[in-house]
């Protein structure tokens, strides 16, 4: 196999993907300040130069709330960038496996959330998502952002599909957490070791992802010979970050990391006042992708990760 590119070097993504990643393969881990892909231009030179294989686009704009005033800094990175580095990858039949998020979808399931999760907890949620029947996305769905992250997003897949000639292939996600950079668990972590009371939002529901584990199933999809054009991958399992952030709470104190429980108490995403608007169900359907790889449920990927942070101190 020719060498593959991983555009990303920083991030929480493509670390994992380097934690992750088989011996036989040689990857180059290229950031910002050796590439930039809103340069065209770079993108082209770059790909004739190395004679790449597959290209794994782990970079992107993350900020959530702050694309809701910074939309071109979003759009350029998320949407333009991908577009270029799809057709330069489609005309040169390169794979390219771009990263995207379950904020592509609304969350709105005909009424069903019409306040009748204001309260619940997880098992209750379960129950109710039964009742009300709503079901995780599925590949097929169609998306309809909230955001003008999601929207960039979701402007980012459908570019990436339309000019990489059939060589492009999707990966959303949801959630996502490691060892590695910024995200929910280490964010946590350092207010829970403050020791000051904290709110969570209690009416917003997915599923936390470990990076580790995504990491291991790109992998995986890479050996696919002819892969779909869209893959969910998340853990297993549906919870609010409510519950994630008592999950977080409760198994970080059973390893030593934090030296006495966490006061947390639920908010909902009206209290909270975020500036970005968040689906309240973004689980996705994993069906497919665990054909590829099987899927753990999220608390056990999450103690695997504190655990890894309590033995690097």
């Amino acid at each position: 196999m020719k060498p593959i590119l991983v555009i990303g070097r920083h991030g929480q993504v493509s670390q994992a993907l380097k934690a992750t990643q088989p011996e036989c393969y040689q990857v180059d881990y290229l950031g910002r300040e050796a590439l930039d892909i809103r340069d065209s231009q770079a993108i082209e030179r770059l790909l004739d130069q190395q004679g790449y294989g597959p290209v794994i686009n782990a970079s992107g704009y993350t900020q959530v709330d702050a694309a809701e005033t910074d939309k071109h800094a979003a759009f350029a990175l998320n949407h333009l960038a991908v577009q270029a580095l799809a057709e330069h990858c489609g005309k040169r039949s390169i794979r390219l496996i771009h990263l995207s998020s379950d904020y592509v979808f609304d969350g709105v399931f005909d009424g069903v959330f019409d306040g009748v999760f204001d309260g619940f907890l997880d098992e209750a949620f379960k129950g109710e998502l039964d009742k009300q029947q709503c079901q995780p996305y599925r590949t097929t769905d169609r998306p309809n952002p909230l955001s003008r992250y999601g929207e960039s997003k979701w402007r980012g897949e459908q570019a990436a599909l339309e000019y990489g000639q059939g060589h492009a292939c999707i990966v959303r996600t949801s959630w996502l957490y490691s060892p590695f950079g910024h995200n929910f668990v280490k964010t946590m972590l350092t207010l829970m070791r403050q020791g000051k009371p904290l709110k969570v939002v209690d009416d917003q529901w997915g599923t936390p992802t470990s990076a580790m584990a995504l990491g291991q199933f790109i992998w995986q999809l890479i050996q696919v010979t002819k892969p779909d054009p869209i893959y969910h991958w998340s853990d297993l399992g549906v919870t609010s970050w409510y519950e994630f952030a008592r999950q977080i709470a409760d198994s970080a104190y059973a390893l030593g990391l934090l030296d006495k429980p966490a006061n947390i108490s639920p908010i909902s995403t009206q209290e909270y006042g975020a500036a970005a608007p968040r689906p309240h169900y973004s689980a996705l359907d994993t069906s497919q992708s665990q054909a590829i790889l099987p899927a753990k449920r999220w608390q056990d990927n999450l103690i695997q990760v504190l655990q890894q942070l309590a033995k690097e101190g």
